[in-house]
């Protein structure tokens, strides 16, 4: 939800709210009232976002620590083939003027994480993935953000997209980047479909 969403539903709740109670407040000019509500609203968008830092902050403290400068953070252990092999988180980003929705891109799948309390997750293993591609309105470009469509086999979510991704062609070449990586770790071989 974006900030202006959370203003418009705010405002729309408060005035829904003094009009049941019967209250008239009539000494508060109009403009200045309006301010106030916005104000509101802008305090409780403030207070999501903190809660959603705070949750993350207590995810990270209950995993292991950060690997250092330059190296990838350790997610959790795969077994694969017989060995085991980690998965390591390669990026992760939020929507741009949202709360509520975090993207993660490992070494093995993209993730959706979506939720301030409770968590709803999507995600796409990285060798089901076919195709990405980027689309920027003028306004996207001018903020050097955009969404990445990813097209896949996965039968649930054919088409995965992430929305206002911050640097979404340096993010779209690492997805492209680790999908490869990742096909040739697991033995696959690109073949054209006819």
């Amino acid at each position: 939800m974006n900030e202006q969403t959370v203003r418009q539903v705010v405002t729309a709740r408060f005035y829904e709210s003094l009009a049941q109670s019967g209250v008239e407040i009539t000494a508060i000019p109009q403009p200045q009232l309006q301010a106030i509500v916005n104000a509101l609203a802008d305090g409780v968008f403030a207070a999501l976002d903190a809660m959603e830092t705070e949750a993350d902050h207590s995810i990270a403290e209950t995993s292991p620590p950060p690997a250092g400068p330059g190296e990838p953070e350790t997610i959790s252990p795969a077994p694969i083939a017989g060995h085991l092999e980690r998965e390591e988180l390669l990026w992760s980003g939020r929507p741009y003027l949202s709360i509520g929705t975090r993207y993660e891109l490992t070494t093995q799948r993209v993730r959706l994480i979506r939720g301030l309390l409770g968590r709803n997750y999507h995600e796409i293993e990285l060798v089901r993935v076919r195709d990405t591609s980027v689309t920027q309105h003028l306004g996207e470009r001018a903020l050097n953000v955009g969404d990445i469509t990813i097209t896949s086999t996965d039968p649930s979510h054919p088409e995965f997209t992430l929305h206002n991704v911050k640097d979404p062609m340096e993010v779209r070449e690492m997805i492209r980047k680790a999908t490869m990586q990742e096909k040739q770790r697991r033995g696959l071989h690109y073949r054209e479909e006819m």
